[in-house]
């Protein structure tokens, strides 16, 4: 039970932050398209979209950290 207790109430910022953006895609996909198949390629492309910011900031974050 310890494990399923850490995953579930040991959240990050950034563990929250990936799951905005996902639910923020798979939002954004429904709302453009009507298609199966075509939704599940524009969530993805807007989760891509949309997790690059991030990254780019935890890795400045990193390395101002680091130096």
């Amino acid at each position: 039970m310890s494990a399923l207790r850490a995953a579930l109430f040991e959240w990050d910022l950034s563990r929250v932050a990936r799951i905005g953006c996902s639910a923020l895609a798979v939002f954004l996909a429904r709302r453009v398209t009507d298609d199966v198949l075509i939704g599940l390629g524009a969530m993805v492309v807007f989760l891509v979209a949309l997790s690059i910011p991030w990254n780019i900031a935890e890795r400045l974050a990193d390395r101002s950290r680091d130096s």
